[in-house]
């Protein structure tokens, strides 16, 4: 196993692609995307509009070295400012196969 970082967003559906291109610019286009994520938090309930998606969330995750996880937060922190979402890093061990 490895230890990486992971970091884990939750942001609006329509600003995944803000999200990602910030990430691109610092290089880091490894990610996993699951969209459709719901769930209560201080913008109230958000998700599960099977008819419009209008207040959908998306999920991102990514796996990355202790050095890219730093840059990460510094620069999608004022991205978070202007989208809203939430942002957590953690440890966590890569199984190596």
């Amino acid at each position: 196993m490895k230890a990486v970082k992971r970091v884990e967003f939750i942001v609006d559906a329509h600003e995944v692609d803000n999200l990602l291109a910030s990430l691109a610019k610092i290089n880091i286009t490894s990610y996993t995307v699951i969209k459709e994520a719901y769930g209560n938090g201080d913008r109230g309930l958000r998700g599960g509009d099977i008819f419009s998606n209008t207040f959908d969330n998306s999920y991102v995750l990514i796996a990355c070295s202790e050095e890219e996880a730093v840059a990460i937060v510094e620069t999608i922190r004022p991205v978070l400012r202007s989208l809203g979402g939430m942002c957590l890093v953690s440890d966590a061990m890569w199984v190596i196969h």
